[in-house]
This record gives C-alpha cells, structure tokens and sequence, in this order.
C-alpha cells in the first residue's frame, strides 16, 4: 500500500506537529551522536553520554511519549499509528535490507519534516535546549542541521 505522506503529514492537528518536531530533532540528533562516535570525530561524545543519548531517543520513539524538564508530550493514537508505520518502514529498510521500503521511509521523513516547517524545528530545538538534559544541549543543533539539510535534498 503506497502512503500519501505528504497528505497524511499535514492533515494533523498543530499539537501533534509541534509534538512530532520535537520528536524528529531528538532522533535526527541522536543519529548525529551515533555516527559522530562510530566515526570517532573530534567532537564525538563520550561512550556514556552516547549511550544516554541512544537510550533517550529509543524510549521517546517506542514509546511515544517525551518526558521534558517542563512537561510530558504524548501523542494521539493517530499519530502513534502513522509512526508506527513509518518506524516499520524503518525497520525493514535499515535493519532487514529492504531498498524499497528504506524509500518509503525516507518519502515519510521527508513529508514529516516538511510538514513540521522550519519555524517548528526551530522552536522545538529550543524547547529540547531549554528543557531537556540527556543530551548536551549543543547536539541539538546537530540535529536540527541534519534536519534543515535533509529537507532541502529533493525527494
């Protein structure tokens, strides 16, 4: 079955965007984290605040809540089902090889981010700045420009 992620994307309710913004900065800045370390980059984390990072990202994504210095975020289960998808598609492309699904997930991610919009990526990299500490508050930047990028690449 081919999505319409473009459409599934915008159709949701404000909150859950601005939810779903923060959600994709702790993941993208996660990935940032995890490839910085294996590449062993001079400004790579320690093993332990890596560690914490991919722990953090993990349990946000599974269990789709975001527990935050100033609240809790939790999804609708809309949301949680749409994700639910594109984690599949994940899964089976980046774990299980399969090309075709790996696409799809990135047409998802793509939509996703376009969906959240520049102004709410940056304002959930504030929010994640301000009010989360199992990252260092730097990487969030890492995050947000691996997002920027990505939107930008044509899709």
């Amino acid at each position: 079955m081919t999505t319409d992620w473009k459409t599934t994307f915008e159709s949701l309710p404000t909150e859950e965007l601005d939810a779903l913004a923060v959600l994709r900065i702790i993941e993208c800045t996660n990935g940032v984290i995890q490839f910085k370390y294996r590449d062993k980059e001079s400004d790579a984390l320690s093993i332990e605040d890596t560690r914490k990072a991919m722990g953090f990202s993990m349990s946000s994504i599974k269990r789709m809540q975001i527990v935050l210095e100033d609240g809790t975020i939790d999804f609708s289960d809309e949301t949680k089902e749409i994700m639910g998808r594109v984690r599949d598609l994940y899964l089976a492309g980046m774990k299980r090889g399969d090309d075709e699904a790996y696409e799809h997930f990135l047409d998802a991610s793509h939509a996703c981010l376009i969906a959240c919009g520049v102004p709410r990526l940056f304002e959930a990299k504030s929010r994640l700045y301000n009010h989360c500490y199992y990252m260092p508050p730097h990487t969030y930047d890492w995050g947000l420009s691996y997002c920027l990028n990505f939107m930008s690449a044509p899709r």
